[in-house]
């Protein structure tokens, strides 16, 4: 049963995602520089100020600080109450979906790790080790009662999870392997194999090619339209992790339901 009866569950689940969405911009900052997530406590990055409880209220306090630093006047990027605002909604629209369930929790946990893939990747074109192959671990640990693998049994969700992770990283890798091979130029890096691990652990082989078609298309039609928007060239790279992240959302959700309606569709022609 939930904490709290109805519309307050849902609002306090709301409340809860804002203040993980904090910690998300935690790990999104530190992590590719190599920092703890958990000590030193949250300072400016300019001038190294502590700051307050009541300065670090998701949301609320960027608006109050007119989005600069209390202490030196920095300007506090416009992404952190983003993030806030994503991981509060996205958690919400899961428990009005799912309610208190396993299939909530998996989701949620799930979304997380890709929002700060998506924004590491954005940044500093890394995908780090301690998200994906966290994350990879974990979806091998719930298998057995992920729901999103759509199994029977634990059993058989166990091995979809195994399956949809070898799938994940081995194409991934063979992909960047030729490609490399006939073009003399890296096309895929490992932190995108062992995302795509992750992602196969918790979304399964079907999971694993809705995402990676998704993600393809998607990344394509950004690079074309780059192209006369920002003078970029058809070997200019692209963050692959910022299109495999969404399309692996999409997919947890919808993949299995899509790539059956597909071959549905197919076998009727």
């Amino acid at each position: 049963m939930p904490p709290f009866p109805e519309p307050l569950a849902s609002l306090f689940v709301l409340a809860v995602g804002l203040v993980l969405g904090s910690f998300l911009n935690v790990c999104i900052y530190r992590l590719p520089i190599g920092e703890s997530v958990v000590h030193p406590r949250s300072h400016c990055p300019k001038c190294k100020t502590p700051i307050a409880w009541y300065q670090n209220i998701p949301l609320f306090s960027w608006l109050a600080l007119r989005g600069a630093c209390r202490t030196c006047a920095e300007r506090i990027s416009w992404r952190y109450p983003l993030v806030e605002l994503m991981a509060g909604v996205t958690v919400f629209q899961l428990w009005r979906v799912f309610g208190p369930s396993a299939a909530f929790a998996i989701a949620a946990a799930f979304a997380f790790a890709l929002l700060v893939l998506f924004f590491t990747d954005l940044d500093h074109q890394l995908l780090p080790d301690a998200v994906t192959l966290t994350g990879f671990g974990v979806g091998l640990a719930v298998a057995w009662i992920n729901p999103f693998l759509g199994a029977e049994s634990g059993w058989e969700r166990m091995w979809q999870s195994l399956g949809g992770a070898a799938l994940g990283s081995g194409l991934l890798w063979g992909v960047g392997a030729l490609y490399s091979k006939l073009r003399g130029v890296e096309a895929m890096g490992m932190g995108d194999v062992k995302m795509m691990a992750m992602v196969g652990a918790f979304a399964g082989p079907l999971g694993v090619l809705f995402t990676i078609f998704a993600a393809s298309v998607g990344g394509a039609l950004t690079g074309l339209a780059l192209i006369p928007i920002r003078g970029r060239s058809l070997q200019d790279k692209l963050p692959f992790g910022c299109f495999l992240a969404p399309a692996a959302m999409v997919s947890l959700l919808f993949g299995r339901a899509a790539v059956h309606a597909y071959l549905d569709f197919l076998t009727r022609l």
